[in-house]
């Protein structure tokens, strides 16, 4: 048969083909794309035995972002190596702070959705051509139908994305500084312009309403250089505006993006690792590249979500394309996790428990937001916080009534029980750092932590339910709480139990707000019904007053969502949205113990940006000069500042350490600078050389003291 009756053929083919077969089943362009070429160019010597695999298909749409060379190539590639871009097959999936479902996905997903329907259809045409003597070959490979790797000189969309965001910068950026990855991202994510994303059906846009008398900053520079219509909403999701942009111990090192000069989004793994540098998120492809495409979280599909696992039903003998999971945080907000069911676990083998083995979540609750933590410390590590508690004498921090509100010593009669501060003590400080490990803080940070507290309940305290979450409408203190705002509250609670209660002992923590999980809603008891039970049982007869605020709290406790303590179990709770405003949900308490054994727990409160008494922490301003104007001491007097200096001139402190007690707290040789530390009256700080104390000082009464060797 001739070349050009073959070609008839095809045309004649391929009007029958175009009206039997609907669109959806074969692509219009398929014929064109992959057929005509084997008959028009004139330089194919041959056309009977041509090779056409998806793998033509798929370079197509890896290469339709390629533009000229792109300067930063060469060290990117030696940051992702030169054999093969990681990031191939992979799609980024993108969700915004503590939410589990997803805002925008790498279309990417829908490219290769159309490829798969032209493998379906490709046998079908197969047959078709060979009834005309043109052989298609097919590799000789029982996987030529699916989708091979594009080829390892070609760059994936999303690293072309990268590099084009990293031209933007006027300054050349580094793939090692998580403050230039942090902008280059966000830029590549919320970019119009060779997007990997579609963001036209984007989501990924703020979640607050914006007040109409104070407009975005974005806004106005938008009215005068129409710079927004560039870049998709996710650019005001990472900068929520000056007015509710919190600002962290590091803002300075904060790198704009190019153009708009708005701030950029810090990105976290599902289990809170912040994602550093382009070699981590390198490291996160390879990883999910690797993984067995299996959600490991219950048997619901929609999980997938949550895991890293395979698109599409998987099975394929690792052909699929693999997701990874990123999860937006705003500039100057904190990491939160983002439960989607109850029973849902996450792994965090980024933090090490005290025997080395991974920490992991449980989800107890979505409203409110409450973790059950497992293998976060153990008993030494307990008696030792409790053993130091009890031995401390300074005022501010040794065992007495508990106090509560936002500044001074204020007793409370529906707070009965005693607590203690342990800022510096060697266990305290381990269980603060593993904490804030927890909470997806790459680094820590003392201004953005309280003082490990720790609590005793005798029998019959408790603690009325309330919120950690520190409450001043009117902004009567010089400490600006208003978290939604600029200032800075309490945003995570780490609860750790210290000793074991029996079922119907007390001392459980009350959420009021939930339910028991697994209940069902027409098994809910509610209040009255519950205090009736509790009289039948004659539990509390003869130790708590009927009516009382006790006696209502224990009835609570035993129908609502309480946590029941035993020794070395932590949890977690969140106080507030990832916007920053308070979580009303998170209103909890300490049930009243009915046994005679104490109960023992410790409690460390995260801020979500500088709490006050440290350097920079946010002030509501006309207070501070209310205060200045009448002579007022300033909040937080019993806190001081001690700058411990190394003069240099003794040869014997060339390596000198300083410690806290027994805590290591920082080099103080003579190549080091000065540490500047906040501490409290009577406090002891020790010289250490080669494990000896050489010298100590005791903080006195000054709000700034200095210390030198």
């Amino acid at each position: 048969m001739s070349t050009r009756a073959k070609l008839g053929g095809i045309c004649l083919l391929s009007y029958a083909i175009g009206v039997l077969l609907s669109p959806y089943f074969l692509p219009t362009d398929f014929l064109t794309v992959n057929v005509a070429p084997l008959f028009i160019d004139k330089r194919l010597p041959s056309a009977q035995h041509i090779s056409i695999t998806n793998d033509d298909a798929l370079n197509n749409e890896e290469d339709k972002l390629e533009l000229p060379p792109m300067k930063y190539e060469a060290p990117y590639k030696q940051v992702i190596g030169d054999d093969d871009d990681p990031f191939h097959g992979v799609d980024i999936v993108l969700h915004r702070n503590g939410e589990p479902d997803p805002c925008m996905r790498q279309q990417q997903q829908q490219q290769q959705s159309q490829l798969d329907g032209d493998a379906s259809s490709f046998t079908l045409l197969e047959k078709i051509l060979e009834r005309l003597g043109v052989t298609i070959a097919n590799d000789n490979s029982d996987d030529a139908a699916a989708p091979s790797t594009p080829s390892k000189d070609t760059l994936s969309p999303l690293s072309q994305s990268i590099l084009r965001s990293t031209e933007q910068f006027a300054k050349p950026l580094s793939f090692d500084s998580k403050y230039d990855l942090d902008a280059t991202l966000t830029h590549a994510f919320a970019t119009n312009t060779q997007s990997i994303f579609s963001n036209a059906q984007s989501s990924c846009g703020p979640t607050w309403e914006q007040d109409p008398t104070k407009p975005h900053y974005l806004d106005q520079v938008n009215e005068n250089y129409n710079l927004l219509s560039s870049y998709s909403s996710l650019l005001k999701y990472c900068d929520m505006g000056i007015d509710r942009t919190p600002i962290q111990p590091d803002h300075n090192n904060l790198v704009r993006l190019a153009q708009v000069k708005s701030l950029p989004c810090t990105f976290h793994t599902r289990e809170g690792l912040r994602v550093t540098s382009l070699s981590m998120l390198v490291e996160l492809a390879r990883e999910v590249k690797s993984d067995e495409g299996e959600c490991e979280v219950g048997d619901n599909s929609e999980e997938s979500d949550q895991r890293t696992c395979t698109s599409g039903n998987g099975g394929d003998g690792g052909n699929a394309r693999k997701e990874l999971h990123l999860y937006a945080v705003s500039a100057g907000r904190v990491f939160m996790f983002a439960p989607k069911h109850v029973g849902e676990v996450f792994e965090l083998p980024h933090v090490k428990g005290p025997q080395g083995l991974p920490v992991s979540l449980e989800v107890m609750s979505l409203t409110p937001r409450v973790f059950d933590i497992y293998n976060f410390f153990n008993r030494d590590e307990s008696a030792a916080i409790v053993n130091k508690a009890l031995k401390e004498t300074s005022e501010t921090h040794k065992m007495k009534r508990s106090s509560t509100g936002a500044s001074g010593y204020n007793l409370n009669s529906k707070r009965t029980s005693e607590n203690g501060f342990d800022t510096h003590g060697k266990e305290a400080q381990i269980v603060k750092r593993r904490c804030m490990d927890i909470l997806g803080f790459d680094e820590y940070e003392e201004s953005l932590t309280d003082g490990l507290q720790v609590l005793r309940y005798n029998k019959t305290t408790g603690y009325f339910p309330h919120l950690d979450w520190i409450d001043d409408p009117r902004k009567k203190e010089e400490h600006n709480f208003d978290s939604a705002g600029i200032g800075s509250n309490r945003f995570a609670t780490i609860l750790l139990y210290m000793s074991d209660l029996e079922a119907g002992d007390g001392g459980e923590t009350l959420f009021s707000h939930g339910w028991p999980a697994g209940q069902a809603e027409e098994d809910h008891v509610q209040l009255d019904d519950a205090i009736d039970a509790l009289r039948a049982s004659g539990d509390v007869e003869g130790i708590l007053k009927r009516d009382s605020w006790e006696e209502k709290m224990v009835a609570n406790c035993r129908s609502r969502l309480a946590v029941r303590p035993h020794s070395s179990r932590a949890v977690l709770f969140y106080s507030q949205h990832p916007d920053g405003s308070v979580d009303q949900s998170s209103l909890h308490g300490g049930c009243p113990v009915i046994t005679d054994q104490p109960k023992w727990a410790a409690n460390l409160w995260a801020w979500n940006s500088i709490r006050g008494g440290f350097p920079g922490s946010p002030k509501n301003e006309h207070v501070v000069e209310k205060n200045r104007a009448a002579n007022k001491s300033p909040e937080n007097d019993q806190q001081k500042h001690a700058t411990f200096i190394n003069d240099k001139s003794d040869e014997s402190m060339r390596h000198a350490q300083l410690f806290f007690q027994d805590t290591f707290w920082g080099n103080y040789g003579f190549d080091n600078p000065p540490l500047g530390i906040n501490t409290f009256k009577g406090h002891k700080w020790h010289v250490r050389v080669d494990g000896e104390v050489i010298k100590s000082f005791t903080i006195g009464r000054d709000k700034k003291q200095e210390f030198h060797i």
